[in-house]
């Protein structure tokens, strides 16, 4: 009996596919490789000031690892002369959900040199483990720390390790280090003083010694302007400051509700001139500054403060243009200033 043409093609097909493969075969299908990586972000912010915070991300990625890894350990290196971890361990790190999710389990410890991998570095150690994870990329910490010198601090993974949920150790690469600039954090400007230098400036006297603070939670300063008035002051925490400028003779002026960030690297306040003529440092310029000019109307060789490199001696008020002479060109300044009061704004 014959079998319909169709049935045949049927039963052939059949058999074909119970056919054990060829080994041809199997190795032309695609194999499926379990991958894994560990590596460090951009440091953030890549540029930072002295003062200002650095931090860097721990980032893992893994692909078809089965049954998943579940932990990873890992001590990162940094230099010491330019960056240090926050005050306590705890804060070193900061394990972040990316990866693992939010149930984790974590250590963290500073270590010193000696006890960090190849101990020729200090680190900060970091354990973390949570559920499983096959296939996943994210970031597993965070890493912070502090710029305390200019430079470039680099960061690297000295030593890593990865667990799948079976405790067993899983092969993986590790990245490259990663590095920051700290630059020096610097606020400046240019304090010029009405009436100097003299014309003829006999005495010698010239724009420098103006002394500038910045007030905040702390007061840093006063520096001393240099010979052409430029100030800078250098390394200012964050924080919000008033900034003052003074001179013996003159009205203060004032900068308030400065905010210096972490972003902050360099702030020029451009040149003030400060007004003369407050000869009794009281922030008014009246008829007792004018009388004190008066008692000392043609006195010759007096002290002239910006003449000093350092800034270190004292200075007659009443020689307000400092040529070391009391005389009309001091009375002129304070007379065209009367009425004003300090501290003036700074613009």
């Amino acid at each position: 009996m014959k079998l319909p043409k169709l049935l045949v093609v049927f039963l052939a097909l059949a058999l074909l596919l119970q056919a054990p493969m060829s080994a041809s075969a199997k190795t032309s299908m695609p194999q499926v490789v379990p991958t894994a990586a560990i590596s460090l972000s951009t440091p953030i912010p890549a540029i930072s000031a002295v003062g200002g915070e650095v931090s860097v991300d721990l980032m893992i990625n893994v692909a078809n690892v089965v049954p998943g890894v579940a932990g990873a350990d890992v001590y990162l290196g940094y230099n010491p002369a330019l960056v240090t971890p926050p005050a306590g361990p705890d804060s070193a790190a900061e394990v972040l959900p990316g990866f693992f999710g939010s149930t984790t389990v974590s250590i963290v410890e500073v270590l010193p040199a000696a006890q960090c991998p190849g101990g020729t570095s200090p680190c900060v150690h970091l354990v973390v483990a949570g559920p499983a994870q096959i296939t996943k990329n994210g970031i597993a910490a965070r890493f912070h720390f502090r710029g305390i010198a200019p430079g470039s601090a680099c960061f690297t993974v000295l030593q890593s390790s990865l667990s799948d949920a079976d405790g067993y150790l899983v092969d993986h690469t590790v990245g490259s280090q990663q590095c920051a600039t700290v630059q020096t954090r610097t606020v400046t400007g240019v304090v010029l003083r009405q009436g100097v230098p003299a014309n003829p400036n006999t005495g010698g006297g010239t724009l420098a010694c103006a002394s500038v603070s910045a007030i905040g939670s702390w007061t840093f300063g006063p520096v001393s302007a240099d010979s052409t008035g430029r100030f800078n002051l250098n390394n200012l925490p964050t924080d919000s400051y008033k900034f003052r400028a003074t001179y013996p003779g003159y009205l203060a002026v004032e900068k308030p509700g400065v905010v210096v960030t972490n972003s902050t690297l360099t702030l020029d306040f451009g040149t003030v001139t400060l007004r003369g003529g407050d000869v009794n440092g009281d922030n008014a310029i009246n008829i007792l500054d004018i009388g004190a000019i008066i008692s000392k109307f043609g006195r010759t060789g007096v002290a002239v403060r910006s003449s000093s490199s350092a800034c270190n001696i004292s200075d007659e008020p009443a020689d307000i243009n400092d040529d070391g002479v009391v005389n009309i060109s001091d009375l002129a300044i304070a007379a065209g200033n009367w009425g004003l009061v300090g501290p003036r704004d700074w613009p």
